[in-house]
């Protein structure tokens, strides 16, 4: 059975609910930061002071959110206390983008608050929860307002499904470019929506459903999706690299599942979390295409085998300041001199020495080398074709 660490089972478990989950501004708030790992939570609150000093230092005149002294664009007015936000349509709140928004506000520049007709006399923000929360901070901590009596301009859609709702979001939010006044989804954002459209909305367009499929394979496997905005990239389970998990296939991730799952019920303890690192993702994720490309399989104990003989050789350290890049960058080395003296090129004529480079195609390369030398013969395993990227390391520079 998967090591699922309790933190694990509440990131993952938020993508059950079936329906919407409406909370207001200050619950929104609480939980993201509540959520957050302590020292987080304490680099939150020390970036809370500066950005309202930013505040007020680019704001002096405002006292409250009279139009006059803050001009805040003119649309419907609605009570901050009346929007309330659906955890399973917007994306996970980036506390440190919050703080951006304090910092730099123009009250000018502010867009209304993107809300539909919940009912019961709510606005369910679509769009804009951002802003809502760096206007609610600003008010209530940084102005001493009640929250009640803060009016904030909405722009209310006439949306049929929430399907639509999701849609549009996700249309007005893939953006990028160091202009941009709005925070754009990252791909975890856009995964995570994903992951609750076929959960809670039933949406079967089939990209979606592999992509819930692959999550479904990571959380049983005691893994979860995450980004460094969320300050818990170093937990146990956690993926932080996911653009070899979204293009890769089902079962490919499966497969990664079944690797990510040994790697961590092996080596995780309550003293020495187990995150998957960003440069293991991707060597092992290549490696797994490369063999469903030339028609492979490989059983669910090939791959704990070969799991086990990272751990063997390099306790399966892919970080960059570890034994496994220190190695390929030796091998890289090596494997350059040998090629120049072996054609008899003069040594002045030899060129640039080979960068540390460790990134995919050079790591990949010692990988399949390593594979093919140490574990292949001995679990009688068919390799795949080698890699295009490659060099030909001498056997005494292969992990031992």
């Amino acid at each position: 059975m998967a090591m699922i660490t309790a933190y694990t089972q509440a990131r993952n478990g938020r993508f059950t609910n079936s329906s919407s989950n409406l909370v207001d501004l200050v619950t929104r708030l609480n939980d993201t930061i509540a959520a957050m790992p302590a020292a987080a939570q304490r680099n939150w609150r020390a970036g809370l002071k500066k950005a309202l000093a930013d505040f007020r230092k680019n704001n002096p005149n405002v006292k409250n959110f009279d139009r006059n002294s803050f001009p805040l664009c003119k649309a419907i007015d609605r009570n901050l206390c009346q929007i309330v936000i659906d955890t399973t349509m917007q994306r996970e709140p980036d506390i440190k983008w919050v703080l951006h928004i304090i910092s730099n506000f123009r009250a000018y520049q502010a867009q209304p608050i993107q809300v539909y007709d919940a009912g019961a006399g709510l606005y369910g923000g679509w769009d804009g929860q951002h802003t809502a929360l760096a206007l609610y901070l600003i008010a209530v901590s940084g102005l001493g307002m009640k929250f009640e009596d803060v009016m904030v301009p909405v722009n209310e859609y006439a949306m049929q499904t929430r399907g639509q709702l999701r849609g549009t979001f996700i249309s007005n939010n893939s953006t990028t470019g160091k202009m941009a006044g709005k925070k754009p989804l990252d791909l975890i954002d856009i995964v995570q929506q994903m992951i609750y459209g076929v959960e809670c909305d039933g949406v079967t367009e089939q990209e979606w459903v592999d992509m819930h499929t692959k999550w479904q394979h990571l959380r049983d496997a005691g893994m979860f999706l995450t980004a460094d905005k969320f300050g818990d990239t170093d937990q146990t389970g956690a993926i932080s690299r996911l653009n070899e998990l979204y293009d890769a296939s089902v079962e490919v991730v499966r497969k990664f599942a079944v690797y990510g799952e040994y790697v961590i019920e092996n080596q995780a303890t309550a003293r020495n979390l187990r995150p998957i690192n960003t440069k293991e993702i991707p060597i092992i994720i290549e490696f797994l295409n490369m063999c469903e490309i030339d028609d492979i399989v490989l059983s669910d104990e090939d791959i704990r085998s070969m799991a086990q003989h990272c751990i063997d050789l390099f306790d399966a350290n892919f970080d960059s300041k570890g034994p496994y890049w220190a190695q390929v960058y030796t091998a890289v080395v090596n494997a350059w001199t040998k090629y120049n003296k072996a054609n008899a090129i003069p040594k002045q004529a030899w060129g640039d020495q080979p960068k540390n480079s460790k990134n995919v195609p050079m790591g990949i390369s010692f990988f399949w080398h390593q594979m093919t030398v140490t574990w292949a013969p001995a679990r009688k395993v068919k390799m795949p074709k080698r890699p295009s990227y490659t060099y030909q390391p001498d056997p005494k520079d292969l992990l031992a």
